[in-house]
This record gives C-alpha cells, structure tokens and sequence, in this order.
C-alpha cells in the first residue's frame, strides 16, 4: 500500500520521479523502486517524502482505498501525464470524503436520484427546457438564481470537488461514478461562471444520459441543459422581454450579476429561446470575439464557488468529538495548529 501511495502522492504533486528523487536525496531509480514495491522507505525517509510532497507522513498509511469509475473528462489538448495527476488529485480529495463517512455515518450523502417525473425520451434539443425546468421543480429551486449550485449539487447526493489546475492547460472538468456515488470536479482557477457552468453541464449529463435520440448530441444537450438549469426561460423573459431586435451589453452584465452565467451564455440563451434572431446573435458573437470579449468579459467578474460541504462536516464532527481535531486537521491537510486557529476565528 506504501507503494501505491507515494506514486498517488507524486503525481498529485505533479512531480516527475526525477524531481522528488532531487528533493529527497536519492535516485531516480531509488523513488521507481518505492513506488513498485521493490524497495521499502525507512521512517526517516518517508518523513522526507511527505515534506517534498507537500502531505503529512500518515497519507502512506490510509488503509481505505477508491477507484475512479466511468471517468469521463471534459478536455481539449491535454496530455496522459496530466490526466494520471488529476487522477491521484481526486482520488486523494475522495479518500478524504470517504474516511470521513466511515468515521462519522451523518456525513454520507443520499443517493442522488433522477427526479422520475422526466419524460424517458429526448427527441429534440428544446425539449431540455422542460426538462431543465422539472429538475427545478423537483429540487424547488423555483425561478430564483442559483446563488451557491455546488452546495445544492451536495445536497442532491453529488459530490463535488475542486482542484488547482492551470486555466490554460486544456482540463475542463470532469465526472466519475466512486461506490455508486457521482462526483463532479472543477478547477479553483477558473472563473466563477466557468465554473458554475461546468458543473450545470456535467449535472446534465446525469440527467440527460439514456433519454436521448441518436440524433442529438450529448455535448450539446448537457450544455443545453446547463444554459436552462442556470438560467431559466420564464426568468430570462420576464428581465428581456418576449422579442427583441437588440440587446444592451449592460443588460447581459446584468443578468451575469443576477445569475452567474457568462454575458455570451445570456445571448445564446436569448437566441435559443428566439427572443433575439440568429443573426443577431451571431453579430454579438463577432463582437464579443473583436473585443477580446470572448475571454475576458466587459464586467466585473462573478464570484468563484466555495466547496464547503466537506469542511463543514470535518468541523461538525470534530465539534461533536467524533473525530479528534488532530484528525479534523489530517482530513483537511492542515498542521493541527493551523486547523487550531481556524476552528477558532474562521479563518
């Protein structure tokens, strides 16, 4: 088991084998054979290691150990070695998840369940309005604006996590079955509506999966049903108006403070619900992309998601001493000082 966690630890420190054989002072071929099993590391070097990797000394003894199901990552160019680090990035976030529940039984999750009130065929893309709008109902969200969706995921049995990854190297997100549990993943660098947005389209996935004709696309339908779940037709024409021949720019910085989607998703929604033409969407679209706005939008930016579900719990427990806080400080990858402070003033 050793053996497995160093190598799960290197890549999640996206270290290579000649980089942590340098900081630890041993060879390449030295930390190979750790993380095979063919050498065994003394006290003194696992205390080295774990320092190189940024991880307390007890991480090579978790007994508890998942796997990564039906893993289906949403991703442009990015290379294997970095999708093998993502992957021992989660899995260590859902070891930690998972110890918590075996240790405290009122941190699991209910099992999320597909609201049964959806139709079982999808035979065409506007159909996922009304299907957007009875995952609503069902989970009465109403019209309202999402404010906090990964707490609302939590509480639909999604479990959801957030790992640093650079915004620049192709990683948008990802969904993976752990013991008949989903988890959806994003990143803590993204901007808030990329990531409200990717979470609403992988929640659409979910929802969607096994409903569909063969002539519609899954891409498509999740991003579909992402638009609608974030923002709403009833809520979108009561601030726009049923039809329009144009739309202000500050009117989409006004729906992106409101409801956390991006100024180019209000648009697209406006198209799709036709109260703005094709055409004009497209001229919003060259616009934005003549301006730069296309990635770095005209507004003040939307506040991050804070995924707080599992601290929450962390600190529940401790509170009612089920967990010791030198535990509580384990599970949150804090010195028991730091977890000390935290408890105490919140910060």
């Amino acid at each position: 088991m050793i053996a497995k966690r160093i190598a799960q630890a290197r890549k999640s420190a996206s270290l290579s084998l000649r980089a942590l054989a340098e900081l630890v002072g041993v060879s390449q071929t030295t930390v190979s054979k750790y993380e095979k099993g063919l050498a065994t590391p003394d006290s003194v070097m696992l205390m080295k290691l774990a320092k190189a990797m940024g991880i307390k000394s007890s991480f090579f003894f978790r007994t508890s150990s998942h796997q990564l199901e039906n893993v289906e990552y949403r991703k442009r160019n990015i290379s294997n070695k970095a999708l093998k680090m993502i992957d021992a990035k989660v899995l260590n976030l859902v070891e930690r998840r998972f110890e918590l529940e075996e240790l405290y039984p009122l941190a699991i999750s209910k099992k999320f369940v597909v609201p049964k009130e959806l139709p079982l065929n999808i035979n065409y893309l506007y159909e996922i309005e009304d299907i957007a709008n009875e995952v609503r109902k069902s989970w009465n969200l109403g019209e309202d604006p999402i404010a906090d969706l990964s707490d609302i995921l939590e509480l639909q049995g999604i479990k959801v996590f957030m790992i640093d990854e650079n915004v620049d190297n192709g990683f948008d997100g990802l969904i993976a079955m752990v013991n008949g549990n989903p988890i959806i993943v994003i990143s803590k660098c993204w901007s808030g509506v990329r990531q409200r947005f990717t979470l609403a389209h992988e929640l659409g996935h979910l929802i969607v999966r096994g409903r569909l004709s063969t002539e519609i696309d899954e891409e498509r339908a999740s991003n579909r049903f992402a638009g609608a779940f974030l923002l709403p037709k009833k809520a979108l024409i009561d601030r726009l108006g049923s039809e329009r021949k144009s739309i202000e720019i500050a009117e989409l910085a006004l729906l992106k403070e409101e409801f956390g989607v991006s100024m180019q998703v209000g648009f697209i929604r406006a198209n799709q619900l036709k109260i703005i033409s094709y055409e004009y969407s497209s001229s919003l679209r060259k616009l934005f992309k003549q301006n730069g706005w296309d990635n770095n939008e005209p507004t003040r930016p939307y506040l991050m998601e804070r995924v707080k579900r599992f601290k929450q719990l962390v600190l529940r427990a401790v509170s009612q001493e089920v967990i010791s806080e030198s535990k509580g400080a384990e599970l949150l990858e804090m010195t028991v000082r730091k977890f000390h402070n935290y408890r105490v003033t919140g910060k």
